[in-house]
């Protein structure tokens, strides 16, 4: 269902499919073109989703069990670090 939607936002957080299964996941805040914008990247995993970041520090890990867990994460985590980009 996800997949087919060309972008959800949440908070600040924009998702662009890139497939499927994988989204990049972007910080609305910043204009297009901006490095900021990109914060990383969202996949499906057999039993959930994966988030990879690449901001504040790239290649940095979480896992969560819905869509709605990691959407939540990342709003939150956005929110704290905003003033910081």
């Amino acid at each position: 269902m996800l997949a087919r939607q060309e972008t959800q936002t949440r908070s600040h957080v924009e998702l662009m499919p890139l497939s499927p299964t994988t989204w990049r996941v972007c910080n609305d805040r910043f204009a297009d073109g901006d490095l900021r914008r990109v914060v990383g990247y969202l996949q499906t995993i057999d039993d959930g989703y994966e988030m990879l970041w690449m901001r504040p520090r790239p290649g940095v890990v979480y896992r969560y069990a819905t869509m709605d867990a990691a959407m939540t994460a990342i709003s939150a985590r956005l929110e704290l670090t905003s003033d910081h980009d």
